[in-house]
């Protein structure tokens, strides 16, 4: 089986404000940036690839909450746009890891190759997605066999607790 993944477009690092003492425009700027090239996003990773990039290797608590408060001033102007998912690795909806975040000239799935990202980054509607193209192509194909699919289409060899959980949050929500 195969379904047609577009490449995982990586985003150029470059030096961004430091988070710590950024502006909100600051934020804005280097966020949209970095989801113009990335996005749509996990909130965290989107998070911590700005960090990194503004020369802080570990988010703190108050850095996060100054990204959170941010992300979501610009969604209430339209400037982003927040999906809250359900997976199966967040503490509900304030945890920005269930945050996929996009700019809103950007589709609200894509099915793309893993790249950098974790298994974990990948947001559940583009798991539910390469599940469902999965599906409208053997429509017999079982849990264990879809389960296989989506690690070998990722390039992934390990049917890992993580993958299994997330896997069944998917099944579970969209199917």
């Amino acid at each position: 089986m195969s379904v047609n993944l577009a490449p995982f477009q990586i985003w150029e690092p470059r030096k961004l404000a430091d988070p710590r003492g950024a502006s909100a425009a600051q934020f804005m700027h280097g966020l949209c940036d970095i989801l113009a090239v990335q996005g749509p996003m996990q909130g965290l990773h989107l998070f911590q690839t700005y960090a990194k990039a503004g020369g802080v290797i570990k988010i703190t608590t108050s850095v996060r909450g100054r990204f959170e408060r941010v992300v979501k001033e610009a969604a209430k102007s339209g400037d982003l746009l927040i999906e809250i998912e359900d997976d199966s690795e967040v503490d509900g909806e304030t945890d920005s890891r269930a945050w996929i975040i996009r700019l809103p000239s950007q589709p609200q799935v894509m099915l793309r190759t893993l790249g950098p990202r974790s298994f974990a980054e990948i947001p559940m509607g583009e798991l539910a997605a390469l599940v469902l193209e999965l599906r409208c192509q053997d429509e017999f194909m079982g849990r264990e066999e879809i389960s296989r699919a989506v690690l070998s289409h990722y390039g992934l060899q390990k049917l890992t607790s993580l993958v299994e959980r997330r896997l069944a949050q998917v099944f579970k929500i969209y199917f």
